[in-house]
C-alpha cells in the first residue's frame, strides 16, 4: 500500500516517534521552567535536571505518560492553571519514575496517584511524597509514613494489544469540553456493560486494524496509548480527542468491531496531527479560515477539515486493506461505507487545495494525502454512493 507522510508509514518509519520525542521535550522544558517561587518547584527542577543528564530516556518516558503529558500540555497552552500540574501531574510523574538517585520531598497535598496501571486515592488528601533510591513513601493525612507498595491500589487500566490500554479513570481536565453539536462532553461511562465486553470488542477491532493496516498498527505505541469508554451507541459511533492529549481517545462502544476499528484509526490520525501541531501548524490559516465541512453539520475552521480528511483517508486505506487481504470482508458489507468515505475525502481535499495556505510540512501532507486518495479511488472501482455516517464525527 502507498505510504503517506503522517498517515501510512513505511515499515520501520520513525517519523511519529521523533515527533512524540520532541513534544515530550517541550513538555519537560515547560515543567523545568515553572517559577521557582512556587513551593516545591525548585527542588523538583534540580532533581529532574540531574535525572535528565543521567537517564534521559527514563525521564522522557515518564513525562510522556497519559496522566502526565496531557496536563503539562494543558499548562503550556494555558488551558489550565499551573496549580493543576502541581496537584495531578507531578505526583503521577514521580510515581512513574519510582526511584530517584537522590531524595526528593514533594511537600504538597496529594489526592490521587497513578502509575499507569493502578490508581491510589487519598481522602482526606495525603500530605506529600518522598521519592528516593528506595522508592516512593507517602505521608498520609494523619502523618503516618507508608511505602506506596504497602497501600492497596485500584486497578484502573486494562491492557489491550499493540501497546494500547482501556482506562476506567481519567485525569485529563478538558474532557468535559465538547466541540461537536451531537455530544455533551466525555464523562467516563461503561454503559452498564462489563469491562470484558469492552475489551473483547476493542481487541477484535485492533485485530482488524492489524489485518488491514499492518504498518499503521505497528506504529500504535507512538500514536494511541489510552482508550477511554464514554457510553454505548448501537447505530453510530462517537469519538473525541484533544490537541493537549495526544495518545488519548474517548470512544463509545459499538457492537460491530469494524466500526470501532474505523474509530481507532480515525482518532489515531487525530493524535498524530495533535502531536505535530505543537511543532508545525501545517496551515497558516488553520484558525482564520472557516468553511463547510464534508463530515460535520456545522462550520469548521480549516484545521478541522484537515483533521477530518487526514483521518478518513486512513480509514479508506483500512477499507482497502480489509477488502483485499487474505481474509477479505464481504464486499456488500464494506462497499457502501467505502464509497461514502471516498466521496467525503474528495470533497475535503478540494477545500484544502483551494482554500488552504499550508506550511512546508502541510504542503507535503496534503500532496501525499491527494496521491493516496487517488490511488484508493482507482483501486476501489465503481462503488454505490451513500451518505457518510458513523465514527469520528468529532
Amino acid at each position: 500500500m502507498q505510504t503517506c507522510f503522517l498517515t501510512l508509514p513505511s515499515p520501520g518509519d520513525r517519523t511519529q516517534a521523533r515527533i512524540v520525542h520532541k513534544v515530550r521535550l517541550l513538555a519537560l522544558r515547560h515543567l523545568l521552567t515553572l517559577p521557582r517561587a512556587v513551593r516545591g518547584v525548585e527542588g523538583l527542577a534540580r532533581v529532574l535536571t540531574e535525572l535528565a543528564r543521567r537517564d534521559p530516556a527514563r525521564l522522557l518516558s515518564a513525562v510522556g505518560a497519559p496522566d502526565v503529558l496531557p496536563l503539562l500540555l494543558c499548562s503550556l497552552s494555558r488551558a489550565c492553571e499551573t496549580e493543576l500540574i502541581l496537584e495531578r501531574a507531578v505526583p503521577s510523574l514521580l510515581v512513574r519514575l519510582g526511584r530517584l538517585p537522590e531524595a526528593l520531598l514533594w511537600d504538597r497535598p496529594v489526592q490521587a496517584l497513578t502509575d499507569g496501571a493502578d490508581t491510589w486515592c487519598f481522602e482526606p488528601p495525603a500530605r506529600g511524597l518522598c521519592v528516593d533510591p528506595g522508592g516512593v513513601t507517602v505521608r498520609l493525612a494523619d502523618g503516618a509514613l507508608v511505602r506506596l507498595a504497602e497501600l492497596g491500589p485500584r486497578r484502573t487500566t486494562h491492557p489491550l494489544s499493540h501497546g494500547v490500554h482501556l482506562a476506567t479513570a481519567d485525569t485529563f481536565p478538558l474532557a468535559g469540553l465538547e466541540a461537536h453539536p451531537d455530544k455533551a462532553g466525555n464523562a467516563l461511562d461503561l454503559a452498564d456493560r462489563p469491562i470484558e465486553a469492552w475489551i473483547a470488542t476493542l481487541q477484535a477491532a485492533l485485530h482488524l486494524i492489524q489485518r488491514g493496516l499492518p504498518a499503521w498498527s505497528a506504529q500504535l505505541p507512538d500514536v494511541l496509548s489510552r482508550l477511554l469508554p464514554v457510553g454505548f451507541e448501537p447505530r453510530r459511533h462517537l469519538s473525541a480527542s484533544y490537541r493537549e492529549a495526544p495518545g488519548l481517545a474517548y470512544l463509545t462502544l459499538h457492537p460491530d468491531p469494524l466500526v470501532l476499528a474505523e474509530a481507532i484509526v480515525h482518532e489515531g490520525q487525530h493524535s498524530k496531527l495533535n502531536a505535530m501541531s505543537w511543532l508545525d501548524p501545517l496551515l497558516h490559516n488553520r484558525a482564520t479560515c472557516w468553511t463547510a465541512s464534508p463530515v460535520r453539520p456545522d462550520l469548521r475552521p480549516l484545521s478541522g477539515v484537515l483533521l477530518a480528511v487526514h483521518a478518513f483517508v486512513a480509514v479508506a486505506a483500512l477499507h482497502q486493506g480489509l477488502a483485499s487481504g487474505p481474509d477479505p470482508i464481504r464486499a456488500e458489507r464494506l462497499a457502501p461505507r467505502r464509497a461514502a468515505v471516498l466521496a467525503s475525502n474528495a470533497a475535503g481535499l478540494r477545500i484544502l487545495e483551494t482554500q488552504g495556505e499550508p506550511t512546508g510540512s502541510g504542503r507535503r501532507l496534503i500532496s501525499e494525502l491527494r496521491a493516496l486518495h487517488d490511488a484508493l479511488v482507482a483501486d476501489a472501482g465503481p462503488l454505490p454512493i451513500a451518505p457518510l455516517e458513523g465514527p469520528g464525527l468529532g
